[in-house]
């Protein structure tokens, strides 16, 4: 999965010759963040990933059997220890997240749990109230490694996010599922025209439609963060992992392969 795309500029000074390998996109696309913990020196989003209490550095553990991130997920009362880093983000009117999660062997899915996604300037998230340029769009497992969306937007029917399924799509523990979510943002502040779309190892699952993230035209209300987020919950006792005798337990995963691209240019 580490693949990119390069082209070489050849500067000279001096009489010498330096080689310069710069990354590229897509045409139409413009790469926002990138980062697979391969370097000596991560960015900005892989040092605060890395910062977290309940994640750490695995060799041998990526994609390509490279480095990854792992996070432990410590079973307790309301689920999972919460691990929640948001980083920011270039402005965006559509952007797709992908990254490839690997749930370590006898993971218990047990009620579910929140995956990563993107949000506004300030994303919303815990059940706290929506506002005119505050929302989110991230993903959750469910049931038996099932998948949906989970979404914080200007027309939610309660205090939670509104969620679309992925039908019968499951995740395999002890293997790793490329993850592709596209959010197109709405085009104005009064109409339901967002969209999230998902992609799993490369195959459509989910297409949550009548979509509306903002309800201001301001700057804040873009896509402006990455939501680093993945936990146990819920907020309580049922959603946590737990033994087979039922006492709670720890489990794992990992992550690797982070790019977010801008897929439309903003005017």
């Amino acid at each position: 999965m580490k693949h990119m795309s390069m082209v070489i500029l050849s500067l000279s000074f001096a009489g010498w010759y330096l080689l310069v390998w710069l990354p590229t996109s897509s045409a139409g696309e413009q790469l926002l963040l990138e980062e697979r913990f391969d370097s000596l020196l991560p960015g900005e989003f892989g040092r605060a990933v890395l910062a977290h209490r309940h994640t750490e550095l695995a060799d041998g553990k990526g994609t390509e059997d490279s480095k990854a991130v792992r996070v432990n997920y410590l079973g307790f009362e309301r689920g999972s220890r919460r691990v929640v880093v948001t980083s920011p983000l270039t402005a965006a009117e559509e952007a797709t997240l992908s990254f490839a999660v690997k749930f370590c062997p006898e993971f218990d899915f047990a009620r579910g749990g929140k995956l990563h996604g993107l949000g506004s300037a300030r994303p919303v998230a815990g059940g706290n109230p929506v506002t005119d340029d505050r929302w989110s769009a991230r993903l959750m497992w469910r049931r038996e490694g099932g998948l949906m969306t989970y979404v914080y937007h200007q027309d939610m029917r309660g205090r939670y996010g509104d969620t679309k399924s992925a039908g019968s799509f499951r995740f395999t523990p002890g293997q790793y599922h490329r993850i592709d979510m596209t959010v197109r943002l709405n085009t104005l502040p009064d109409l339901a025209d967002g969209e999230i779309t998902v992609q799993v190892d490369g195959k459509p699952v989910i297409r949550h439609q009548a979509l509306r993230f903002r309800s201001t035209a301001a700057s804040e209300g873009l896509i402006r963060s990455i939501m680093f987020n993945t936990f146990h919950g819920g907020s309580s006792p049922e959603w946590a992992p737990r033994t087979a005798e039922g006492d709670f337990k720890q489990d794992c995963a990992y992550f690797d392969d982070f790019v977010v691209r801008q897929t439309v240019a903003l005017p």
